[in-house]
């Protein structure tokens, strides 16, 4: 009878083990453009983590950006563009005229130099100026070649900076986000005076100068990959080996 009471206690035994408990219930999120977690173009699932005290948004909002618009080119007044609630960002400047403008940046916290050369190389302009600060607002001032161009002024995400692996063009002041490696490059220039290429730190502040010189090709070594401002006032074109 004994025998009989332990060959059912590990039958019910071996049974309870055999029983899986309920799945608690997961929750994914699926997140795109997250800037330190997913990088612009791709899709991660992460689990959903709480929101600390006084989070700071980090991600662009879907909806309107800040945007402001004007018709002068004297460089003497100044505008102001409010700074959305994520950051980094960039401003993107566009004009509907084909002639290049200056941009000069009031205050020059985090940058090497406050003044942007942006031309479309004979096309309307549309160009990015990086905005480091951590003030509410950047203040600004258009100069223009000629008649005073309509432009435009816009925060935007870093979705709208353009990225490349082994080579991209330009012309006039912008900002690019290299995704290759660390290793030797090639800048072509064809403008007038300068060229600087610099690296930006993950906050878009200025970090150092890579390389600068005038026309002509020069070599180089990139950094690794991360965000650069090129500064010039003609075409240009940035290679990887």
């Amino acid at each position: 009878m004994r025998r009989g009471l332990a060959g059912l206690h590990r039958l019910w035994s071996w049974r309870g083990r055999g029983r899986e408990q309920p799945a608690l219930a997961k929750t994914d999120v699926e997140i795109t453009d997250f800037v330190g977690l997913a990088q612009p173009g791709t899709r991660d699932r992460v689990r959903p983590q709480p929101r600390a005290a006084g989070h700071r948004p980090t991600t662009p909002v879907r909806g309107p950006q800040p945007q402001i618009s004007g018709e002068d080119g004297s460089g003497e007044q100044t505008h102001h563009l409010t700074l959305p609630p994520y950051r980094p960002a960039v401003m993107v400047f566009s004009t509907h005229g084909r002639a290049p403008v200056a941009l000069r940046v009031v205050g020059r916290k985090g940058r090497s130099s406050r003044l942007y050369r942006l031309s479309g190389d004979g096309a309307p302009v549309s160009a990015r100026v990086p905005l480091p600060d951590a003030t509410r607002t950047i203040g600004f001032r258009v100069s223009a070649v000629g008649d005073p161009e309509a432009w435009t002024a816009t925060a935007a995400p870093l979705r709208e900076v353009p990225r490349f692996h082994d080579e991209i063009n330009g012309t006039g002041s912008d900002v690019v986000h290299y995704r290759g490696q660390a290793g030797p490059g090639t800048l072509h220039y064809a403008g007038p005076g300068q060229i600087q290429l610099e690296s930006l730190d993950d906050r878009l502040a200025y970090g150092l100068t890579v390389v600068e010189g005038r026309a002509g090709e020069h070599t180089f070594r990139w950094p690794g990959r991360g965000y650069y401002q090129v500064r010039s006032a003609g075409a240009w074109t940035l290679s990887a080996a």
